[in-house]
């Protein structure tokens, strides 16, 4: 989970910023097209990523106007990725909301996600740099190839963590890279630095996938009454770090395994799962995991420029705590 930011003060009137060039986009279009990107983009969430790309694009010449345009990219792209996602998963809500193709119907959810993937393209342009279009570009690719990996190995009890983190360094980590790239790109860093705020985000978006694992499995949201319930990853047959190290367990292998292979696994089912885990030792495991890369996090912070920038860092770091 990641706390509230209290700590980035100096970001609020950016991200305030922000959030107004997002309604100003909005009021832009109408129709169905303006409905769904009301019902996403401006359902505010952690702004995390774009957070992110501010704090490194921090230095003695940084003007919040002339950065707009890369932030709202980022978070324009993030959405698209979830509306896609969405519907891949048939996931009902996303943020306590319901999500697009069940307010509206798939086709459209998917022309919506397009038109938003689409015009990041067209905010960054207005740099005209070659450099900033080839990361979104890369990114762009990594997500597609992360949602093609996870539909492929949806209720595959048998991948490693080989494959695990090769999905989640696509479908995570890459808008986490992205945000620190354009950010060091965009303040002049050298290529030596943004090369370490990309690994930088690279560990801090494996951090953040594997917390989200463990907020899945989490037997305080199963009432359901969390933005993100527990058992999501499970109804959707997702597996997930904790899932790979419980299924280790030969007791629990033996009796998940015919629930998780199941088409439709129901409510009680998952509860039974997530209960299940909790008496094998992939919680724990899991954990170390977490605590590994986000110390490797911290540890490529020591060598960015730049005082104000890794101190911000560091805490973003600290942000994200384990819920399990």
């Amino acid at each position: 989970m990641i706390k509230k930011l209290k700590i980035f003060n100096f970001l609020v009137k950016d991200i305030e910023k922000l959030e107004k060039f997002f309604l100003e986009f909005a009021d832009s279009l109408d129709g169905i097209l303006k409905e769904a990107i009301v019902n996403t983009l401006m359902v505010k969430g952690k702004r995390i990523r774009s957070i992110l790309f501010l704090i490194c694009a921090k230095n003695k010449n940084y003007n919040i106007d002339y950065l707009l345009n890369a932030a709202a990219s980022i978070e324009i792209i993030h959405t698209a990725s979830l509306i896609h996602d969405d519907i891949i998963d048939s996931s009902f809500l996303r943020r306590g909301k319901k999500t697009i193709h069940n307010i509206y119907d798939k086709d459209t959810a998917k022309f919506v996600g397009n038109y938003l993937f689409t015009h990041t393209f067209c905010l960054l342009n207005k740099y005209n740099n070659s450099e900033i279009l080839r990361e979104m570009s890369t990114a762009s690719q990594n997500l597609v190839k992360g949602e093609f990996d996870q539909l492929k190995t949806k209720k595959d009890l048998k991948q490693n963590l080989e494959i695990y983190f090769k999905k989640i360094g696509e479908k995570t980590s890459s808008l986490f890279k992205l945000s620190c790239a354009l950010g060091g790109i965009l303040s002049n860093s050298t290529k030596e630095d943004i090369e370490r705020m990309k690994k930088f985000g690279e560990y801090l978006g494996i951090s953040f996938q594997i917390n989200d694992d463990l907020l899945d499995i989490n037997p305080d949201r199963l009432a359901g009454k969390a933005r993100k319930p527990a058992g999501n990853d499970i109804k959707q047959g997702n597996v997930t770090l904790p899932l790979i190290f419980a299924l280790r367990d030969p007791e629990f292998k033996k009796i998940a395994s015919p629930i998780l292979s199941k088409q439709k696994i129901t409510d009680k089912e998952v509860v039974k799962i997530i209960n299940m885990i909790s008496k094998t030792d992939a919680v724990r495991i899991t954990r170390t995991k977490f605590d590994y890369y986000l110390k490797k996090a911290k540890e490529v912070v020591d060598s960015i420029k730049g005082a104000d920038r890794r101190a911000c860092l560091v805490k973003i770091c600290d942000s994200i705590n384990p819920e399990v």
